[in-house]
């Protein structure tokens, strides 16, 4: 399959798959969210891939939805993006292989997710961190879940009621990301030495045990889903995204 939004390498036993969206700073839109799905399920087929690298580009890891898409598309489907967006997160923390995202630059909304669902998360020290959601009166219903289980409830709360961007270090404190350098070819190096000979089977069961105790069920993708879908379709939030998407103003900004 050839991918517009994504570019994908092999090197070993390793998967690398880069969000590319520079012209949008790598937002997730409809083409994105189909496109990364399809690319995690396909390195799932991959017998002999035992990681997936997720990274951005070299200033931007991932700043969330798209709200070009959801203040100008005619078809745009609320419910639809939001399924195909926690459907990535599932599928991620659900998957024989181990899941490592690459962080460099800004992390925003919808991107923190993508983190909160790895694996294993190196980041460089440029990385930041904001769920910015609630500014625009929305809620980070998808990434909630996820988040809740990397780094605990208080400090998911606190990310997402303040909207205040984290440091890589205060992230690192408080385990959103694994490690933190500037070197971190190396520290992605470390870690593949020792997870290539890790079984698939094996990942596969870890996993699987693992989410048995922090049980993330059904009824939880259509609480995220129908919230986030309501949330978008207010008039009061359109009218937000699409002055933000027109002019750059924050809701507060005359």
């Amino acid at each position: 399959m050839s991918y517009q939004t994504l570019k994908i390498s092999y090197q070993d036993v390793v998967q690398r798959i880069q969000i590319y969206r520079p012209e949008s700073n790598n937002s997730i839109n409809s083409q994105l969210t189909m496109e990364l799905l399809s690319a995690l399920q396909a390195a799932e087929a991959e017998e002999v891939v035992k990681v997936v690298i997720l990274e951005g580009l070299p200033d931007v890891f991932c700043t969330g939805m798209d709200f070009e898409e959801v203040a100008t598309a005619k078809q745009f489907d609320p419910k639809a993006s939001a399924n195909g967006y926690y459907n990535i997160l599932k599928q991620m923390s659900q998957s024989s292989k181990v899941i490592l995202s690459l962080v460099r630059g800004k992390v925003q909304a919808g991107g923190v997710g993508l983190v909160a669902a790895s694996d294993l998360v190196i980041a460089d020290e440029t990385a930041t961190f904001v769920l910015s959601e609630l500014l625009f009166g929305l809620l980070p219903a998808c990434v909630l879940p996820f988040l809740i289980r990397r780094v605990g409830f208080q400090k998911a709360y606190r990310l997402a009621l303040t909207t205040q961007a984290i440091s890589v270090s205060e992230a690192d404190k408080w385990g959103l990301i694994d490690e933190y350098g500037s070197n971190i070819n190396q520290l992605i190096s470390k870690y593949i030495r020792r997870l290539k000979y890790l079984p698939s089977s094996g990942v596969k069961e870890l996993k699987n045990y693992i989410n048995q105790l922090w049980i993330i069920q059904a009824e939880t993708q259509d609480l995220a889903v129908n919230e986030i879908s309501s949330l978008i379709a207010e008039p009061t939030v359109q009218e937000k995204i699409k002055r933000f998407q027109k002019e750059g103003l924050f809701p507060w900004q005359t």
